[in-house]
């Protein structure tokens, strides 16, 4: 599981609470999480410098925003970021491979989203590089539902795609729906405001998740809480 901080969410509005940036990263870390994200940009109330709380936790730390420089690549980078994403919507299928090439180059693993099968057309990603099927849309900035029917729909193209790592992204509500995800073959989840916004803390909410994506865990089990 990618676990997101982000202060505001453009549906939900304010997230963060009483707790600050580093508090809420050290409790996903807590819960378990394999890696941490968080949203840089304006849409969600974020800022560059939160990348540095994130990896203190040791984890490694993908920086959401819209990245379409190499600037920007640099710029994460000497922030601290483990993983930079490249959203599909905004470049050209040929300036994403030349970003994700040059993350690689850089250290930094690209995290590619796509949100539409024709974003998945024509993409031939580096090894190295993570495909995400974004359940949200972008375009409306993401005050949408979302729904992890939308990377079920869309998982056989991705998967005959990409080799690699293949995640579902956003839009989760339940842990139930998160396990469906993982069922049906995609390698990880990426959850942010189900975390922030849940009946329970962070960190209860963050082990619900990680108990609901267990392959061992059947997925009529893996309601948690609501």
């Amino acid at each position: 599981m990618i676990a997101e901080v982000k202060p505001s969410s453009p549906k939900v509005g304010a997230l963060l609470g009483a707790m600050s940036i580093a508090e809420i990263a050290q409790a996903y870390a807590r819960a378990g999480a394999a890696c941490l994200s968080v949203t840089t940009g304006t849409w969600h109330a974020g800022s560059i410098d939160m990348i540095a709380d994130l990896a203190e936790t040791g984890l490694p730390v993908l920086r959401k925003d819209f990245i379409v420089s190499n600037r920007h690549l640099k710029d994460s980078l000497d922030a601290g970021a483990s993983a930079v994403l490249l959203t599909c919507a905004l470049l050209r299928t040929k300036d994403v491979m030349r970003l994700a090439e040059r993350a690689l180059e850089l250290g930094l693993t690209p995290f590619v989203e796509a949100a539409t099968a024709a974003e998945l057309d024509g993409l031939d990603l580096p090894a190295g590089a993570i495909l995400a099927i974004n359940n949200r849309n972008i375009r409306v900035r993401e005050t949408d539902d979302g729904g992890v029917a939308h990377s079920l729909a869309l998982y056989p193209k991705a998967r005959a795609l990409h080799a690699g790592l293949l995640v579902s992204a956003s839009g989760f509500l339940f842990p139930g729906d998160a396990a469906r995800a993982r069922h049906c073959g995609f390698d990880g989840i990426l959850v942010g405001t189900a975390l922030l916004s849940g009946p329970q803390s962070p960190e209860r909410m963050a082990r619900a998740f990680m108990d609901a994506i267990a392959l061992d865990h059947p997925v009529a089990d893996a309601a948690g809480p609501r």
